[in-house]
């Protein structure tokens, strides 16, 4: 199968015009240092693109506006996931996607001045374009993001080795997220949970440097969604988390336990 590459870097996205509809393999690349959180969304017809950009930034704000704003974007959104990656750690990203017309949508710079519509890629799935396989492709580890009685939670394992295709599914109730970053040699949950109720306070974290390297992992994917992906993670301890808010309760999903500790091997 075709795997079909995706490059941002300080000139924008450079992204494949066409796709065959069907399973599809993309390569997720950054060149900026700054790095980019890359995802395939399909938008609700009728709606302009600038209005649908409009909504994601606000999205991504603080407050009742926000808050108003991403369940908007929860509903005219189809997020297929995509690649959070950094100038070394690129991401393979599978997801099924249907005919029709998708945009890529960089969320590391939604709050950019140039966000705008006229800086998304647009990729065609067309049928009989090319080869697509007709399933996702096995994976070795699985993690689903689901509600429980004690709250949102990550069902994963404990360990996993670098460079394992991980299949990610959400069954949350909305989008979300599904992110590694590598932390502190000796971090606990609780210096994580710590960590990230402070950061939603404002505040400074009591552990300064829990956090070891910058996100790498699946971006938004909508509830019900499944996409597969891998990377060539540096071996140690990581935290699976999300930095998205919780659109029931208002409040961050870590904050409320949604985070793991995960040793990459």
């Amino acid at each position: 199968m075709e795997i079909y590459e995706i490059v941002a870097g300080s000139g924008g996205i450079k992204a494949p015009e066409t796709v065959p509809a069907g399973v599809v393999t993309f390569r997720i690349q950054a060149t900026d240092p700054d790095d980019a959180w890359l995802g395939v969304v399909k938008l609700a017809d009728g709606i302009p693109l600038e209005k649908h950009v409009d909504n994601l930034r606000t999205a991504y704000g603080y407050g009742p506006d926000a808050m108003a704003a991403s369940k908007v974007v929860d509903r005219e959104f189809t997020m297929l996931g995509g690649g959070a990656v950094t100038g070394r750690t690129s991401v393979s990203f599978t997801a099924e996607l249907t005919e029709g017309t998708y945009h890529l949508f960089d969320y590391k710079r939604v709050k950019d001045d140039g966000f705008t519509a006229a800086s998304i890629p647009v990729v065609r799935a067309e049928a009989g374009s090319g080869q697509a396989a007709a399933a996702l492709p096995e994976a070795s580890v699985e993690i689903v993001q689901c509600r429980t009685d004690d709250g949102p939670r990550f069902r994963a394992p404990d360990r996993i080795p670098s460079g394992a295709s991980i299949r990610i599914t959400n069954d949350v109730g909305q989008y979300n997220e599904a992110i590694l970053m590598a932390v502190k040699e000796g971090a606990t949950s609780e210096d994580v949970a710590a960590f990230f109720t402070a950061k939603s306070q404002g505040l400074k974290p009591p552990m300064t440097d829990l956090i070891r390297a910058n996100p790498v992992g699946c971006v938004p994917l909508s509830h019900g969604r499944s996409a597969v992906i891998a990377a060539d993670l540096t071996p140690g301890p990581y935290v699976l988390t999300t930095w998205l808010t919780n659109l029931t309760t208002a409040r961050m999903f870590a904050v409320e336990g949604m985070h793991q500790m995960i040793t990459v091997d």
